[in-house]
């Protein structure tokens, strides 16, 4: 039940990010399109350039999320798809435990960044840069979600269990 429910908060989770991701994108291209127009035709935007670059790490650290859920990250797999199906689910594990305590890592010291330079105002826009750091631990916690739902998976496959 336990294993379903985190199965299930993935899932949600995953598909909010993609909501939000795909909001970031379009405000992106919203805020570059009237930069053209305006530099064109009026006086540039002063503070496009800088919005748009904080959306698009914001966008970035998020996605990365959606992509590890979807396994499309970049990896060689020549020794995995030699193995047989049980070890192949019992490499995974560890590959995925491995992961978590990366981006556990990035989430203690995204914390720490996060503390030391929250307090520095962006350049143009007078923005708390807190709010740009933050984006550091959420993103590597939305992996951490996501890498545990994969271990309990292989696990249940592991173990012969039906999947959550």
């Amino acid at each position: 039940m336990i294993i379903r429910g985190i199965h299930k908060f993935s899932d949600i989770l995953d598909k909010a990010m993609e909501v939000v991701i795909v909001a970031m994108l379009g405000i992106m291209v919203i805020v570059t399109g009237a930069q053209i127009v305006c530099r064109v035709f009026f006086t540039s935007l002063s503070w496009s350039e800088e919005a748009t670059r904080y959306l698009l790490i914001w966008s970035t650290l998020l996605g990365a999320g959606c992509v590890y859920k979807h396994a499309g990250h970049i990896s060689i797999t020549v020794l995995q798809d030699l193995l047989p199906a049980k070890a192949k689910d019992a490499l995974q594990i560890v590959i995925h435990t491995l992961c978590i305590v990366l981006f556990a890592l990035i989430v203690f010291y995204g914390i720490k960044y996060f503390g030391k330079q929250g307090k520095q105002l962006s350049a143009t826009m007078r923005l708390p840069m807190k709010y740009v750091y933050t984006c550091i631990p959420l993103g590597a916690g939305i992996m951490i979600v996501h890498a545990l739902d994969a271990v309990l998976q292989n696990l249940m496959h592991l173990l012969g269990k039906e999947e959550a």
